[in-house]
């Protein structure tokens, strides 16, 4: 698998309050689901968790493509 591929499969999921969500590499929800549990939240705290989860699973799918590039690019490149 190229790295291009590699890259394009990067999916991070974070899961709380019966909400779970799954992004991409770029932080693009690709997955979103919902128990019981999470239908009892009112609107906005359903919001709030969604937003708080989908930066969470954000943070991980760039760690996981700095992994990935840690593999082919010299460290001093992928630091600013």
């Amino acid at each position: 698998m190229g790295l291009g591929e590699r890259l394009d499969a990067v999916r991070c999921e974070a899961s709380g309050s019966g909400v779970t969500v799954v992004v991409d590499l770029h932080g693009k929800p690709v997955d979103l689901s919902f128990t019981r549990e999470a239908l009892t939240l009112r609107p906005a705290e359903l919001a709030d968790v969604v937003r708080r989860l989908a930066d969470e699973a954000a943070a991980a799918a760039v760690a996981e493509g700095m992994a990935i590039l840690a593999d082919v690019v010299p460290p001093h490149l992928l630091t600013s």
